[in-house]
């Protein structure tokens, strides 16, 4: 491999889990990680969910890895550096702080940032995104702290996906007013059923959230930079100190096109996340695998896998069998867990819904042609896993049966 290690930029689930594998399959060279945040690498998912109600004293519970592991590890994590430039014919990397690091291999995990609202919007005092510990730090200390000097008694949150809903949950659990906005005609219109949809607006209108749909943000009303109240394009005026926009992600990809790399909608990658440069990778939120999914999937599951794979090609290793894509959240005191993937047209798409076991429980089971492509469990583990081992074991159940509660889901996993 050469007398240069490999190099990885983004101290993120994928790039610390790649630096995990390597060592575990094998790899003796240098590992260096280079994130642009200047802080101890966390875990994100927990941002939007219990980090928002949790004692500040607790941070160290969120941490990715702790300071000790990189040491036992032999990995060297550099944090507050970002990575400017690529030079690929001498398999450097240039950072800001005026340094070069050469690698044999270059492991891409620079994630995705969060889309903002205009740039006017953007600039008031108020106005924020969740996509990393500093942004949500700074939502901890607004509702605490107020904006100059006012406490903040409503929320308008712009985006109904698993993010706008998951805050949404934690500031209820609060006693804060939520006011939630989508654009689309239904929460999760992208990623999940409307079966599912319908589920996750019952429940937080029952812990009093504010959900309006079919309606985007027109305007944001404030005096002196002091937000009062947003529009929408209904018309409707809604109340709120605090605007908290999550609308989506865009990859991190510009180091990667200034260098060459072929870009679409992310970084584009092989079956073992190799770009199309010599000796680069791609993983986690900012690489899209056409070989594995037909879209560029952000999720756990998703920076794990990928990190494997390179981690394996690199050390020449057989890499772990693939799992269905799977996924989670966290909402009020329900366990959201989905394994699959919905095509993005419905033609052809049925649903069928199953009681769980648990008051409140239920899975929605997805088939399009018949086939099943995606299993939605809320608060049922046993539909979720008995599901995802369906999606993997290629078992389309007859959908008369799902719905009958007197079927014995287990039976499915008799038939491989």
């Amino acid at each position: 491999m050469g007398k240069h290690g490999i190099v990885i930029v983004g101290a993120s689930h994928a790039g610390i889990s790649c630096a995990e594998k390597l060592r575990q399959f094998g790899y003796d060279g240098t590992v260096t990680i280079i994130d642009k945040i200047a802080d101890t690498p966390y875990q994100r998912p927990p941002l939007s969910k219990s980090y928002l109600s949790a004692d500040t004293a607790s941070e160290e519970s969120f941490y990715l890895r702790s300071e000790q592991w990189f040491d036992s590890h032999d990995i060297t994590l550099l944090t507050g550096i970002e990575v400017v430039s690529i030079d690929c014919d001498a398999h450097q990397i240039n950072t800001d702080d005026g340094q070069q690091h050469n690698y044999s291999k270059l492991i891409l995990a620079t994630g995705a940032s969060p889309r903002s609202l205009s740039d006017e919007m953007h600039q008031l005092d108020g106005v924020t995104v969740l996509r990393d510990v500093q942004d949500a730090r700074q939502i901890k200390r607004l509702l605490k702290d107020g904006i100059n000097g006012q406490q903040i008694s409503s929320v308008a949150i712009i985006g109904g996906g698993y993010i706008g809903l998951e805050i949404a949950a934690s500031l209820r659990k609060q006693q804060i007013e939520v006011h939630l906005v989508e654009l689309a005609d239904r929460v999760l219109a992208r990623v999940a059923s409307p079966l599912l949809s319908q589920y996750c607006e019952d429940l937080h209108s029952q812990h009093g959230a504010k959900l309006i749909t079919g309606a985007g943000l027109d305007t944001i009303i404030s005096d002196a930079g002091q937000i009062s109240a947003i529009t929408l394009s209904s018309g409707q005026n809604i109340p709120a100190q605090l605007v908290i926009a999550g609308i989506g992600v865009i990859p991190e990809t510009s180091l990667a096109r200034n260098a060459g790399l072929k870009i679409d909608n992310g970084i584009i990658v092989s079956a073992d996340y190799a770009s199309s440069e010599p000796d680069i990778y791609a993983i986690g939120d900012v690489a899209r695998a056409p070989e594995h999914a037909p879209i560029r999937v952000e999720s756990v599951h998703h920076a794990q896998f990928s990190a494997m794979r390179v981690a394996a090609h690199i050390c020449e290793v057989q890499p772990a069998r693939a799992e269905s894509w799977w996924f989670w959240s966290d909402q009020y005191d329900v366990k959201f867990q989905m394994a699959g993937l919905l095509p993005a047209s419905d033609v052809g798409l049925t649903h069928s819904v199953r009681a769980g076991r648990k008051e409140h429980a239920q899975s929605v089971w997805s088939f399009h042609h018949g086939t099943l492509v995606c299993v939605e469990a809320a608060n049922d583990p046993q539909a979720y896993m008995i599901g995802k081992f369906c999606l993997e074991n290629h078992i389309s159940p007859d959908k008369t049966s799902l719905e009958d509660d007197g079927f014995d889901l287990k039976s499915l996993m008799k038939r491989q």
